[in-house]
Order: C-alpha cells, then sequence, then structure tokens
C-alpha cells in the first residue's frame, strides 16, 4: 500500500497475547465512538497490555513505543474537542417545531447519550483505554530496555571470555 512503511524489526514483543492485545486496542481506535463493543474491545485490550507489560510479557522498542505514543496522544489530543461537541447534541435542540425537527432533535440527543450505541459513554470507554495502554506502553518500554541491557551485559562477558 501507498505511503505505509513495513519495518523488518519488530516494533513490541514477549508475546503472542501481547500481539493479540495491541491488535484489538488498534482495531477499537480504529472503529471509534459509535461502536460500544469496540470500545469496550479496546478498553479489555488495554488492560490486557497492562498486566502483560506489568508481568513482563510485553515489552516494546523506542520506535515502538514512540508510534504507539503518538497514536494514544492524537486521541487524547481530539477528546476534550469531540467531548465538548457531543455534549452540545445531549441538549434537546430547537430545530423547529414539525414533527421531523422534533425527531432528528432527539435521535441527537440518542446517539450522544443514550443507549448502548450512544458516543459520549464510549468515548469514555475509550479515553479510559488509551490512557491505560500508554501506561502500558511505559512499562512495556522499560521492559524491554531491562532485556536489552541483561542482553549486552552478557554479550560483554561473553566477548570477555572470548578475547581472554
Amino acid at each position: 500500500m501507498s505511503g505505509i512503511e513495513v519495518n523488518s524489526e519488530p516494533l513490541s514483543g514477549g508475546s503472542p497475547a501481547a500481539d493479540t492485545a495491541g491488535n484489538a486496542f488498534l482495531a477499537g481506535l480504529t472503529e471509534g465512538p459509535g461502536s460500544h463493543e469496540a470500545a469496550e474491545k479496546m478498553r479489555d485490550a488495554g488492560h490486557t497490555l497492562k498486566t502483560l507489560a506489568q508481568n513482563g510479557s510485553f515489552a516494546v522498542n523506542e520506535a515502538g513505543f514512540n508510534a504507539y505514543m503518538k497514536a494514544c496522544n492524537f486521541f487524547l489530543d481530539g477528546y476534550k474537542t469531540m467531548i465538548h461537541d457531543l455534549t452540545l447534541l445531549t441538549e434537546f435542540a430547537e430545530m423547529g417545531s414539525s414533527p421531523y425537527a422534533t425527531l432528528v432533535a432527539g435521535f441527537n440527543v440518542e446517539v450522544a447519550a443514550g443507549g448502548g450505541e450512544a458516543m459520549l459513554p464510549n468515548l469514555v470507554l475509550m479515553r479510559d483505554a488509551v490512557e491505560t495502554a500508554r501506561d502500558a506502553l511505559a512499562i512495556a518500554r522499560k521492559n524491554y530496555r531491562e532485556t536489552d541491557h541483561a542482553h549486552k551485559k552478557s554479550f560483554d562477558q561473553l566477548n570477555k571470555k572470548i578475547n581472554n
């Protein structure tokens, strides 16, 4: 595909579970706040990533950390504006006196705040998921650095033995 760069070096690692959770998280992020199922999937994946990172089963290198954080920050930067704009829709707008105007105003309120597929509660779930994923990424980067340092130390010791 045009515009997509492929890096042969993995950005994250540790376990297939981390890959699965990462894919579910990103899928939920791209589906958007119109899907309650996607928001819940994202929330669950964020918690899974954090648990995996806390258990040492998820690590991410600096390039992967930066890429994932960029996506998280992009969402969070727009979050306040999205919440503000959607909050305006939670009020029954004066759109006229016709039955159709009343129907449209009611529909806007329902989409913004009512029911299981409403956007406001889904955005809150997504925000919580993104914040949890950011925590997971910080831990995963620390895991990667610690593993990388341990490997370097082992190689340095091996090189000393070979050179002596």
